[in-house]
């Protein structure tokens, strides 16, 4: 599979198609954890490339979001793909485009797994990169309803 980047008409978000077809690291995934380590490297090192490829400029805070489109209708938890976010974070961190991936300079959503049957895409994995600058809705609600 080949893979793309490409960014919006505005140039303010971008789109990189992944390698893979389904998640490389999951949390239920029994392999050696130097298959895993091996694998991390993989996923953190293609991040790096296709971010430097595209030629993602710093940004303040981004926000990554990674996609899953699945072509069956099986359960799927989201929470189980956040190793390959993790590492595809890294990435995004060694190409220079976040100082760091800590909440403070990047917000990382929960993966999205979406059913796309008929999508030419599908299956596929794509990184969604774009600046968030300070706290999205989501995080100030969170904080809002604790001080309530």
């Amino acid at each position: 599979m080949s893979h793309t980047v490409h960014c919006d008409q505005g140039g303010d978000s971008f789109v990189i198609e992944l390698p893979w077809d389904r998640p490389p690291l999951t949390l239920n995934g029994r392999e050696h954890r130097m298959e895993v380590a091996r694998t991390t490297r993989e996923v953190r090192g293609t991040a790096k490339t296709l971010a430097q490829r595209v030629g993602i400029d710093r940004m303040i805070r981004p926000s990554l979001n990674l996609v899953w489109l699945v072509t069956s209708r099986h359960k799927r938890d989201a929470d189980n793909v956040v190793p390959t976010l993790k590492a595809l974070a890294d990435g995004i961190v060694d190409a220079g485009v976040a100082e760091d991936d800590t909440p403070e300079l990047m917000h990382k959503s929960m993966p999205v797994i979406q059913y796309a049957k008929g999508h030419p895409k599908a299956p596929g994995l794509f990184l969604v990169i774009w600046e968030a600058g300070g706290s999205t809705a989501d995080e100030l609600r969170a904080l809002k309803e604790i001080q309530a």
